[in-house]
């Protein structure tokens, strides 16, 4: 197995990356979710979300209009993207969801479906219900053309933070711009392996199938809701049963009169549309796959110990000061996924030397994280984390160097990592100081805290870890 992990050298595993570590030698049976990432609040997926519903936006707009050349014009930049190595294909990446081709059959069968001509559909996320021909893979490719750009970005900035090799690439065709509403030439950088450029795709926008799914929805609840509404009316599909006199409806009945045609589950949404909202909302909190969902036979509290072990065996000191910077995001991103995602590596100037850090994005739903978002003195819409591998005593300038990555626009909480505290005493009372005076808050962890929290996972307490960070919280704050 090809995965990108191995092929670029890095000592990552799945649960250490931010990204899906594809096989580069064949697609990996995973979709781009637009449904997934629309719901989501973080940065990133708030952009993508723009681009999503700008670009499907134009789209139902030209074909109301009857402007075949834009309709034309806009479908016929949807390649067939290999980029990403996901999807169904068999052998090598086909890219057999959306080419030329299909893209124009799609915009045929938008136009003829009772969810266009109705106005039921507003979303490509909602393409799969009501249109015919139309399938996950041909969903997820959509979605990977239309977010080209973005992924691209995304792509450079994870490789960047793990050292992989990039360069410029010109054959990856046009990005969709939200702000012209239309598609534009642009060169990106990305890794490529065999000849192939490699677009990464952040593990949290991935499903095994599409959160919206037409079999699931007529199931489960268009014809669960009919049933009922049967048994109520007392229709003629109700039955009884001898013993008890009970009513009942069977679904069978109901499938032999409301027949699977996504016409008519169009025209069910456009009656009842609080039924398809129920779905959503209930799809929606089904959070991202877990990770032993993603790496087959992955072990959590196994993986957990090596991480331990792997944390003991580095030496402190700047002679393995990268390789401490690498574990400790690792571990990062192993304990905080998904509520911190999208890790950016950043570089600055301070007092003539080069200082590198990490900037997460938060996008907890709850929990610890989630509390420092929604906080007004925390404002945490980004977390920096520092990583500080000193033999040396830390003093009040390591506290203001994270200190100084606060702002209004980011938030004001931040993670400094660190081998051990000499005066433990001394770095809670600064990190109380730069709180009482509205400068920020500070968790200062040493390797014993994040051997804690890896405690936790080994010992199947994951939740303590939310625990944990709340009384590291409440020692600078109280």
């Amino acid at each position: 197995m090809a995965r990108f992990s191995v092929v670029f050298g890095l000592s990552n595993t799945q649960a250490t990356l931010d990204f899906v570590d594809v096989d580069l030698a064949t697609d990996t049976p995973l979709y781009i979710d637009p449904y997934a990432i629309q719901i989501r609040d973080d940065e990133w997926s708030a952009k993508c979300g723009d681009a999503i519903r700008s670009f499907f936006t134009e789209v139902l707009n030209a074909l109301r209009d009857g402007n075949e050349g834009r309709v034309a014009h806009l479908m016929s930049r949807l390649g067939e993207p290999n980029e990403t190595f996901l999807g169904q294909s068999v052998g090598r990446p086909s890219g057999r969801g959306v080419g030329s081709d299909k893209a124009a059959r799609f915009g045929d069968a938008l136009r003829r479906s009772r969810a266009f001509q109705t106005g039921v559909i507003g979303d490509i996320s909602e393409a799969e219900l009501f249109i015919y021909g139309v399938g996950p893979d041909m969903i997820s490719d959509l979605t990977t053309n239309v977010l080209r750009g973005h992924l691209a970005q995304y792509t450079k900035d994870q490789c960047d933070l793990l050292g992989v090799p990039t360069r410029m690439v010109r054959s990856l065709g046009p990005i969709w711009s939200a702000e012209r509403a239309d598609w534009v030439a642009s060169e990106v950088e990305l890794p490529v392996h065999g000849g192939k450029p490699i677009l990464l795709v952040p593990k949290f926008s991935v499903r095994f199938k599409l959160s919206l799914d037409s079999q699931e929805f007529y199931n489960h609840y268009m014809v669960e809701f009919l049933r009922q509404e049967y048994l109520d009316s007392r229709s003629a599909l109700v039955q009884v049963f001898k013993g008890t006199g009970e009513r009942y409806v069977t679904k069978t009945s109901v499938k032999e009169r409301h027949p699977f045609v996504k016409d008519d589950l169009a025209r069910f949404v456009s009656d009842h549309p609080e039924v398809l909202e129920s779905y959503k909302r209930i799809k929606g909190a089904s959070g991202p796959i877990p990770p032993d969902m993603l790496e087959m036979f992955f072990d959590e509290g196994a993986f957990a110990q090596a991480l331990i072990d792997g944390l003991l065996e580095i030496s402190a000191g700047s002679a393995d000061a990268s390789r401490y910077h690498h574990h400790a995001m690792a571990i990062c991103t192993f304990l905080f996924h998904p509520q911190l995602i999208t890790p950016v590596k950043e570089a600055e100037l301070h007092e003539g030397r080069k200082r590198l850090d990490i900037r997460f994005t938060n996008a907890a739903e709850a929990g610890f994280f989630h509390a420092m978002m929604v906080s007004p003195q925390g404002r945490a819409l980004s977390v920096p984390v520092e990583c500080k591998n000193y033999v040396k005593e830390m003093r009040n300038p390591e506290l203001d160097q994270l200190a100084g990555r606060f702002s209004h626009h980011r938030g004001f909480v931040g993670l400094l990592l660190c081998r051990s505290m000499d005066n433990r005493e001394r770095i809670i009372a600064g990190c109380k100081d730069t709180a009482n005076d509205g400068r920020g808050f500070m968790l200062v962890l040493e390797d014993a805290d994040l051997t804690q929290m890896l405690n936790f996972v080994r010992d199947n307490a994951r939740w303590r870890i939310d625990e944990f960070l709340r009384a590291r919280f409440a020692e600078i704050t109280n």
